[in-house]
């Protein structure tokens, strides 16, 4: 008989899931994000560790910008991003997605596009770099 291997899964709100159920413990989530999170060139995600590789479903991508200070974003893990030139900063559907690291993006939730855009107008520029917010009156 054939090991089953455990199934897990990160919503587009960025709950993870295990066989499942969802991660409760946020330590364990934080652990699995920060050590064993990869994605490959094929856009395939894995939790990786030296001696074992599962596959990770992800909803849209793993991470969720839930809060801001100035330039520095937070995502739901407590990772943090600084805008700066260097910064991939992408919008799909007009949506501003930001790398946080390694190809692993993040999806700015609303509320922080909405405040960002009141607060910034529909662009940042940082030295140079310009960074689309959109225009949340259209």
């Amino acid at each position: 008989m054939e090991e089953q291997k455990p199934d897990f899964r990160i919503a587009r709100d960025g709950t993870w899931y295990h066989d499942g159920a969802p991660i409760k413990r946020e330590a364990l989530a934080k652990l699995f994000s920060d050590r064993a999170l990869k994605v490959d060139e094929e856009g395939c995600y894995w939790l990786q560790t030296p001696f074992e590789k599962y596959p990770v479903a992800v909803e849209d991508v793993p991470y969720v910008v839930v809060d801001y200070d100035g330039l520095m974003l937070r995502t739901n893990m407590n990772e943090h991003v600084t805008l700066a030139d260097e910064t991939k900063w992408e919008v799909r559907k007009g949506i501003p997605y930001v790398e946080i690291r390694d190809g692993l993006f993040a999806r700015l939730s609303r509320s922080v596009l909405y405040n960002m855009v009141e607060e910034f107008g529909p662009q940042i520029t940082v030295d140079g770099a310009s960074f689309m917010l959109g225009d949340i009156n259209e």
